[in-house]
């Protein structure tokens, strides 16, 4: 399955991709939004990312995926799909590819993936209260949202955060 819609596709990480990957994660809007992101974000974070992205694909536990500029196969940012009872996704940007509908489009590749490649009944998206952006992301690609769930996100310093869930079954829509 070619996973593209002509503006993105999704490619599984590299090892070439570590610079880029330290460079994105050490923004402080990914700082704010993925609270486990380690501050300060360095190399041996991103390897170890790296390598456990490998490790998750061949024991088939989640599909991570580098979002990429499919004219210019530049990376914009990483899109992940974890398998489970429920399955769910998670996202980030890269600063410089923001505000353009990157996400929008990976978001529904990565789905059209999890329900035809995976066989997923149903996905779920958790975002953090006040993360407007990815909640309205989640919506143009056919997210419903399900209501708040206490306690949901965790931060690095083990406070809990409440989240905002959206779901998506298979029969449903993939937004276009």
């Amino acid at each position: 399955m070619e996973l593209t819609d002509g503006r993105v596709s999704l490619r599984p990480p590299e090892d070439g991709d570590v610079a880029w990957i330290v460079r994105a994660c050490r923004d402080p809007e990914n700082q704010r939004w993925l609270p486990l992101l380690p501050q300060p974000y360095g190399r041996a974070d991103a390897e170890w990312w790296v390598n456990r992205c490998k490790r998750v694909w061949e024991d088939g536990s989640a599909s991570p995926f580098i979002v990429i500029d499919a004219a210019t196969l530049a990376p914009l940012g990483a899109i992940e799909v974890r398998i489970g009872d429920p399955a769910d996704i998670g996202y980030w940007l890269a600063p410089e590819s923001r505000g353009r509908g990157a996400m929008t489009g990976a978001l529904r590749l990565a789905v059209r993936y999890a329900f035809a490649e995976r066989a997923l009944p149903r996905v779920e998206l958790f975002t953090l209260l006040d993360n407007e952006r990815s909640q309205a992301v989640a919506r143009r690609a056919g997210f419903r949202r399900d209501g708040l769930v206490v306690g949901k996100i965790e931060s690095r310093d083990g406070t809990r955060h409440d989240a905002v869930r959206f779901v998506l079954e298979a029969a449903g829509s993939c937004g276009g």
